[in-house]
């Protein structure tokens, strides 16, 4: 029964084609979820539906015109909300409200091909909010659909019947499946020549709402044990060997406590100095709307930003800094140093200590201290205290009081932040000048990219303490690793890397990236033309003919050997030896003893290649023991013939 009614769909030229243009119509429609407002995606949808019942009754009960005066207006009321500031949501609405003005239509060829074109317009529209690799799926089922509903209309325009062979609508998908590729084929050599900016033309999207990820522009105790509970991307760095241990990611300073929370006072910037560090790397930025380049411990320089326009300087503590909020994946070449390089920073500010520090805290400072001759045993005193019973812990106990005094002296249990802030203010009080640095700790190697792959839960705080005249890195805080992190499915790295290819070949397919392509072009030219190359680069132009003609064979032999319609009436031409059209052979054979087996074989071409009539396989059997006869006579009347 479902077989049935499946096969009657497909024979019906109409309904098949309203099959792909509505399919169409879907996946522009989704690619708008996250740009238009939801109310206008569900009462589009409804329209479809509704839509969908008029085509199957075949009843259409609004007027035409009343469609497009209501159509008019909203085109002039979502026109009224356009603006520079508000461009993207009003478009996306009103293709919506039209898209649904059109299933609410009669179908006609003409309002097929304008729903298409609303649909590649939500696709269009879709590019300039969605770079992910999602929008890649959204794009090649789209290209599939339209082309197939291209192909359909025109056939279904063309023929002015509503009866078409199920074998007709699988050639027609398959020949759309060849356009396809076809285009994506020729789209290549656009994608890799054309011209192409370093930033967006139009900033559609440059407004973020706040910090979304990672260390914002202070810390407060507990704030980083919440971002440690989100495995989010944070970045990607290339170009790093395998086997970094414990890498630390230099992001903020903070020199200023104040009532649990660290802040960065200090004001100034340096530019960035000449040349590179030891080590040189690339990252790959997700957007965190904050102005902060993450780099390897200790940062040096950072050159060849993509993706957007600002300035980079050099902020007080050695981070680097953008000179807008990053609301977008950028790339950067960054490189970095074994030590801090000393930037001439002044050293008292980080010798301040907020009034208000709990006396247990002082007592404490005062007790690691005593006796203590040199700032380096001072700072040993301190790392001892932490080793001994002090336990990491995202959940922490309710307290009364100062927070810091209640983890030094009661629970002794915290997160980073607490660990930091602690150590930096026993330091501190010590007269030991230090600060609080905020970050990443740790990286995943990801072995089908060979990257790493940094997450916001490894959001950390460590501390620098000033030893003899020189900044060293304090890390008191126990290990510990998200459990989210322990153990990483190999799908999701693999799926991961095939998201990094996406982003670094074709989103971030620079015009860097296209000079460096073509400059390796023009060498291997240059190289391949060389007398003494000439033969290696011919051997391989022959082994790789050789093997795209041994790949095409098997196609090659199936069409020839298949027995169909067509492979029947090419044979016949070769026995007559002849190349006419098939009215030519049957007005030559006329009259003759051969003219009914060749217009049996002719005829039956006909149908399968010019008709909506089946041509059954028996039938296509009779024909191939009819040209064998055919062929018996012909040798029978050459013999005999003197």
């Amino acid at each position: 029964m479902r077989s049935s009614a499946l096969k009657r769909l497909l024979e019906s030229s109409r309904a098949s084609t309203l099959v792909w243009v509505y399919l169409s119509a879907v996946v522009g429609i989704l690619s708008l979820v996250g740009m238009a407002e939801v109310p206008y995606i569900l009462v589009c949808l409804l329209f479809l539906f509704a839509g969908l019942f008029m085509d199957y009754k075949q009843t259409y009960p609004i007027r035409r015109l009343f469609l497009n005066i209501f159509g008019v207006t909203m085109l002039l009321y979502f026109g009224s909300q356009l603006s520079l500031d508000n461009l993207v949501r009003p478009l996306s609405n009103l293709l919506l409200v039209l898209l649904g003005i059109k299933f609410l239509e009669e179908k006609k060829p003409r309002d097929m091909y304008q729903i298409l074109l609303l649909s590649l317009l939500c696709i269009s529209l879709a590019t300039l909010h969605n770079l992910s690799l999602s929008f890649l799926l959204f794009l090649l089922v789209f290209s599939f659909l339209s082309i197939t509903s291209l192909v359909f209309i025109n056939s279904y325009r063309q023929s002015q019947r509503d009866y078409q062979r199920a074998e007709v609508f699988f050639y027609y998908s398959k020949v759309s499946l060849v356009l396809l590729i076809s285009v994506f084929l020729f789209a290549i050599p656009f994608f890799v020549g054309l011209p192409r900016s370093q930033f967006p033309i139009l900033d559609l999207f440059g407004r973020g709402e706040g910090l979304k990820t990672g260390i914002a522009r202070e810390v407060s105790l507990g704030k980083v044990g919440e971002i440690q509970q989100d495995n989010t991307l944070a970045f990607r760095v290339y170009g790093l060997s395998q086997g970094l241990r414990d890498p630390y990611w230099r992001v903020q300073v903070f020199d200023t406590y104040q009532k649990g929370r660290w802040v960065n006072n200090l004001k100034g910037s340096k530019p960035l100095p000449k040349g590179t560090g030891d080590v040189q790397y690339t990252v790959v930025l997700e957007p965190h709307y904050d102005d902060y380049l993450p780099a390897l411990d200790y940062p040096y320089s950072l050159s060849s930003l993509e993706g957007i326009k600002a300035q980079v300087f050099v902020a007080p503590g050695g981070v680097f800094r953008a000179s807008t909020s990053i609301n977008r994946p950028i790339r950067y070449t960054a490189s970095s140093v074994f030590e801090l390089p000393n930037w001439d920073e002044d050293i008292e500010p980080y010798l301040e200590v907020p009034k208000d520090v709990p006396k247990g805290i002082r007592n404490l400072a005062e007790e690691l201290s005593r006796n203590a001759k040199t700032d380096e045993e001072k700072l040993k005193r301190v790392i001892a205290h932490f080793s001994k019973g002090y336990t990491y812990s995202l959940k922490l106990e309710k307290f009364e009081g100062d927070p810091l005094e209640y983890f030094l002296l009661v629970s002794k249990k915290g997160n980073c932040e607490y660990y930091a802030s602690a150590t930096a203010l026993l330091l501190r009080l010590m007269g030991v000048p230090a600060r609080v640095v905020g970050g990443f700790k740790g990286a995943i190697w990801n072995n089908y990219g060979k990257y790493y792959i940094i997450t916001n839960s490894m959001a950390h705080v460590w501390v620098e303490a000033y030893i003899n005249g020189k900044w060293v890195r304090v890390d008191t805080t126990p290990p510990y690793q998200s459990p989210a992190l322990r153990r990483i499915p190999t799908f999701s790295l693999i799926m991961d890397s095939i998201v990094s290819f996406w982003y670094s070949n074709v989103v971030g397919f620079s015009a860097e990236k296209q000079i460096s392509l073509f400059k390796a072009f023009g060498k291997g030219l240059k190289w391949g033309v060389r007398k003494d190359n000439l033969a290696v680069v011919l051997r391989y132009i022959f082994l790789t003919a050789l093997a795209l003609a041994l790949l095409y064979l098997p196609f090659y032999l199936y069409r020839r050997l298949k027995k169909d319609p067509e492979n029947l009436f090419r044979r016949l031409q070769e026995t007559l030896n002849s190349k006419d059209s098939p009215e030519r052979l049957l007005e030559k054979f006329k009259g003759k003893e051969q003219y009914r087996y060749v217009e049996y074989i002719v005829r039956l071409y006909q149908r399968y290649r010019y008709s909506n009539y089946k041509v059954y396989p028996d039938e296509v059997r009779e024909g191939y023991r009819v040209l064998k006869t055919l062929k018996d006579m012909l040798n029978s009347s050459r013999r005999s013939s003197p």
